[in-house]
């Protein structure tokens, strides 16, 4: 019996400094049955300009910066393969990775594979298969890897049947770029989708190489305004569409009461710009809010599990105070 065909789909948005090694560990895979797609979101870096060496990818150049969200969406569409790699430019994949998920896949789920953050890169280091994720939203990262309760597939490598992942709605094109991981996986798993941890299917992951921060620095946390408001606004707009209406009610007022807190702390540390970010976040929600709506009514016609199992996946915490103690205040960039 033939292999099932498995499309990688790499979304680049000047990768200069990545994606030659991503296609690379890609183009020396075990498993033989690969199709490579390499969608450009109008990179100003010409990263696209390494393709005459990939001459087994397929390279589309948008015309516009997509996003992560709709870029992915628009490159499943060109896909021939019964599965669905979908990988961030900054990452490199073990030889055997796509071998393992193959093998790991059941039906009705969605594959982690182990995440290895590039400054781990030649150490003893498992990573981490799946991220946890708060109750408000927001990833939870156990200090051990291999007790975290597991709720979403990290978008830098998502593996899922492509037919499962167009009957999902795909990821929303309104998030643009971050939280879409977890919305699929949190929509994956209101219809009875299951997440698989496959320990033996390991990459490296840069974090941070389409956006500024996204990583730890010497310990410390680094990330951006961009990454903050996005992130805020992209939180909400979850809440409100995955969210039954009575667990809608229990998290939004107690997020706002909290977000009101950081907002004050921010601008007593003079990071006026950054406490700015949760406004706009709120601004957006509020004058999307009929798109959210429209969602929304989607998402909870197809609804096969209660909230009440679903939280028992989450962490009841709010990761920020958790990363606070544990490596202080974030450092913006």
């Amino acid at each position: 019996m033939a292999s099932p065909k498995v499309s990688v789909i790499i979304l680049n948005y000047n990768g200069k400094n990545f994606l030659r090694k991503c296609l690379e560990s890609v183009a020396v895979q075990t498993y033989g049955n690969v199709e490579i797609i390499v969608p450009d979101n109008n990179s100003s870096d010409r990263s696209y300009e390494c393709a005459p060496e990939f001459p087994q990818a397929k390279f589309f150049l948008y015309t516009e910066n997509h996003g992560y969200a709709k870029g992915n969406n628009l490159a499943a569409q060109e896909t021939t393969g019964e599965f669905l790699l979908i990988l961030n430019n900054d990452t490199e994949i073990f030889p055997d990775m796509i071998e393992r998920l193959v093998e790991s896949y059941q039906e009705r789920s969605m594959v982690c594979p182990a995440q290895i953050l590039m400054v781990n890169k030649g150490r003893d280091a498992s990573g981490s298969a799946g991220t946890g994720m708060d109750i408000f939203g927001f990833p939870y990262v156990n200090t051990d890897p291999k007790k975290t309760r597991c709720f979403y597939a990290d978008g830098s490598a998502i593996f899922l049947k492509k037919k499962d992942f167009i009957d999902l709605g795909m990821f929303d094109e309104e998030l643009f770029m971050f939280q879409e991981d977890i919305d699929l996986s949190w929509r994956a798993q209101m219809r009875g989708f299951n997440l698989i941890q496959c320990w033996d299917a390991k990459y490296y992951h840069f974090s941070g190489g389409a956006a500024v921060g996204g990583g730890s620095k010497n310990t410390k946390y680094v990330t951006s305004a961009f990454r903050r408001y996005h992130n805020e606004r992209n939180v909400i707009r979850n809440i409100l569409k995955n969210y039954s209406l009575f667990f809608v009610v229990l998290t939004l007022p107690a997020l706002l009461c909290i977000q009101f807190l950081e907002m004050i702390t921010l601008c007593l540390m003079g990071q006026f710009r950054v406490a700015a970010c949760y406004v706009r976040a709120y601004y957006w929600n509020i004058t999307h809010i009929r798109s959210t709506w429209v969602y929304r009514k989607q998402n909870q016609a197809k609804r096969e599990v209660s909230d009440f199992i679903l939280v028992k996946r989450m962490y009841f915490a709010y990761s920020k105070f958790t990363s606070l103690y544990r490596i202080g205040f974030p450092e913006f960039k």
